[in-house]
């Protein structure tokens, strides 16, 4: 479970915002109660903007194509299809009659249609 919450990042006990009253909020954050009215001054935007930051939120990490396909082709069942073409694949090189070499060849074209 510890690794978990390392992974998650740290708990933070946020402030309820939705639970709150407007003066209450605007405690929290230091404002004055008219502060809806008359808006923040250049200095008190700048002092919030060094302590708190940009008002922006982080993006999500983009999957690469290559991601994709990792993820869809790591699994028991397309690795076991996959031991099955190869399977197929030597045995249409070592058949003797063409039915074989044929049927083999239609298995691994089955196979490997069913993985993509």
């Amino acid at each position: 479970m510890g690794g978990e919450e390392e992974a998650a990042g740290p708990v933070r006990n946020m402030f309820p915002w939705h639970a709150k009253t407007k003066e209450e909020c605007f405690a929290e954050l230091g404002c004055k109660p008219d502060l809806h009215k008359t808006g923040l001054t250049v200095e008190e935007a700048k002092t919030r903007l060094e302590k708190y930051g940009y008002n922006k939120l982080t993006e999500k990490e983009k999957v690469t194509l290559l991601q994709r396909i990792w993820a869809q082709v790591a699994n028991v069942l397309v690795g076991i299809l996959v031991f099955v073409a190869i399977v197929s694949v030597v045995q249409a090189a070592t058949a003797d009659t063409t039915d074989k070499v044929v049927t083999n060849s239609i298995q691994v074209g089955l196979i490997v249609f069913v993985i993509t």
